[in-house]
């Protein structure tokens, strides 16, 4: 009977490892689609404008599309997850992205931010599953698994900032086709993700009251103000960099490649900082951190622009993973239930893409109206205080109570 007990045990385990291998596999293919249809849009921007006649303020806009979609949308991903369970939803999530995809390949202004609003609406419900998922399957491994999820989301994100115009040019597309190259990873991920689909467990059920009470709790706004500035900082500085470098005598292909370099090193900062975050008691030292050295990239930006530009790609990807990364983990590490992580998500991910979505279209009309980017990157520095200040808050080792 014991031998008998310790079999089935050990084809439990043998299950349980399958199990969460196979969802380590799912939040890794749903992060590195993540950001390669929104960033492919930088490299391309100064020839889309062409094309279109977007001005800078108009092309800000275009950027700032999906950030409006992850705000307005994010809340509405609990309900769906609850409603038709995680796996589901993210199979929708992952179709509905192909299709904004794909209706980007008619090279015209209506479908260009129609699929872009597609893409935004399937990216702001991606982001709030993911961080339930990996609460509710990693409880142990939240760092790890944050993470690993983190460097998909900007590795995806380097890898279509370096390579876009490239495979463009190579394949002998237009600034349409070169964004529809991306379809390719979300077809894949479908393709991968529907064989294994099978009726996923639904999100334990709370009273009502608990969702409205997280808009009530102090940490959760200090979480949901610092994934705010940072997300504004992060999205302002990726839609402009390479237009910045492309003013400052860089090709397109030059320009992308620095964005690369950005995007790049973030992955090592997104790797690192969710498992030093995990491992302290208090947060608040890789907050301040990574604020430093944002700062420092701007501070390089304006007074050296082209003495030292991959040093300044390096300090800003490096700052901007480590907020990123942070900003993600604290909303599974400060809920103290899989329930409570999805909510504090969508609040964070509302709050901080609705403030997020002012910051590529100031800025480019700030260039517009001034001729220079000098006034722009002056106030990210400013914009920089309050992100490491919430920062800090946030990462004072507590978590939300009811």
């Amino acid at each position: 009977r014991p031998a008998a007990e310790h079999g089935a045990e050990s084809a439990h385990g043998a299950r349980r490892g399958r199990h969460l291998l196979w969802y380590a596999l799912v939040v890794l293919l749903v992060g590195i689609n993540m950001r390669p249809a929104i960033v492919a849009v930088s490299p391309l921007l100064d020839e889309i404008r062409q094309a279109t006649g977007l001005s800078n303020g108009a092309a800000g806009a275009l950027s700032t599309l999906p950030l409006i979609c992850f705000g307005i949308f994010a809340p509405l991903a609990p309900r769906l997850a609850r409603r038709w369970g995680m796996e589901r939803t993210l199979v929708a999530v992952l179709l509905v992205l192909l299709c904004g995809i794909a209706v980007r390949l008619v090279p015209s202004l209506f479908p260009l931010f129609a699929g872009s609003f597609l893409v935004g609406t399937a990216v702001a419900v991606a982001n709030v599953v993911i961080t339930v998922v990996i609460k509710r399957d990693f409880p142990r491994h939240v760092g790890l698994m944050s993470g690993l999820h983190t460097t998909m989301l900007v590795g995806g994100g380097a890898v279509a900032a370096a390579v876009t115009v490239p495979l463009r040019d190579s394949l002998s597309l237009s600034w349409a086709g070169g964004l529809a190259i991306w379809g390719v990873l979300a077809l894949a991920a479908v393709l991968v993700w529907v064989p294994r689909l099978r009726r996923g467990r639904e999100v334990p059920q709370t009273r009502a009251q608990a969702d409205g009470s997280m808009w009530r709790s102090g940490l959760a706004w200090a979480v949901a103000l610092f994934y705010a500035f940072q997300s504004l900082l992060y999205y302002t500085a990726t839609t402009w960099l390479p237009s910045f470098y492309i003013s400052h005598g860089y090709s397109e292909g030059g320009a992308g490649m620095l964005l690369a370099v950005c995007m790049g090193s973030a992955i090592v900062t997104s790797l690192l900082v969710p498992v030093w975050a995990q491992r302290s008691r208090r947060q608040s030292y890789l907050a301040l951190g990574g604020t430093l050295l944002c700062v420092a990239a701007f501070v390089g930006l304006i007074s050296a622009p082209t003495g030292a530009a991959v040093l300044w790609a390096v300090l800003l990807g490096l700052g901007l993973g480590a907020v990123l990364s942070l900003g993600i983990t604290y909303m599974s590490m400060c809920a103290r239930t899989t329930h409570d992580a999805g909510l504090l998500s969508a609040m964070s991910q509302c709050v901080g893409y609705l403030l997020a979505a002012v910051g590529p279209t100031t800025f480019g009309a700030a260039r517009d109206l001034t001729g220079s980017w000098t006034a722009g990157l002056i106030a990210l520095v400013i914009l920089a205080v309050p992100m490491g200040l919430t920062g800090a808050l946030a990462g004072r080792g507590s978590q939300i109570a009811h």
